[in-house]
């Protein structure tokens, strides 16, 4: 039996109950951190007018460079389904945030290109972007940072 202690009231428990309600409340914890991430990142994204599934598509095609890349491999990149990501593109379009060439390689295939707007808008959101990241992870320092990505590879290595 084990004793211990959470919020000041004792509980005894076996071993193998204390290991399941660890696992219980450490998977609680991710999800509710990862939902509180999602709210505050939210609100700063909206501030530039954008939500999360803008901008990560914007970055990859910020990063594709004035090439662009095809809807399909936009949505391998942002992981959405061909609906999904065909609305994303006409939302981002409607907004003058991307536009649609046909392929010089294939007239079937379509790229999608990041506009002089949208270019300005990354280049001036990136920064405060990743110093926004760096402001929120800044609760822990370097080696706590460290640890947590190494706990969550664990955690993602024991999922597959």
């Amino acid at each position: 039996m084990l004793t211990y202690s959470i919020g000041g009231i004792k509980i005894e428990q076996n071993e193998d109950a204390l290991d399941r309600y660890l696992s219980k409340r450490t998977l609680y914890e991710l999800k509710t951190t990862w939902e509180a991430i999602e709210d505050v990142f939210s609100i700063h994204f909206a501030r530039y007018g954008l939500s999360s599934a803008k901008f990560n598509a914007l970055v990859h095609l910020y990063m594709a460079g004035d090439h662009g890349l095809t809807q399909s491999e936009l949505g391998k990149k942002v992981l959405a389904s061909r609906p999904t990501i065909s609305g994303l593109v006409e939302r981002l379009e409607k907004e003058d945030l991307v536009v649609r060439n046909t392929d010089p390689a294939d007239k079937r295939v379509f790229r999608v290109c990041l506009t002089n707007r949208a270019f300005a808008l990354m280049h001036a959101f990136l920064p405060v972007h990743n110093d926004y990241m760096h402001k929120v992870m800044s609760v822990l320092d370097r080696h706590g940072r460290e640890a947590l990505i190494s706990l969550l590879e664990k955690i993602k290595k024991g999922l597959g």
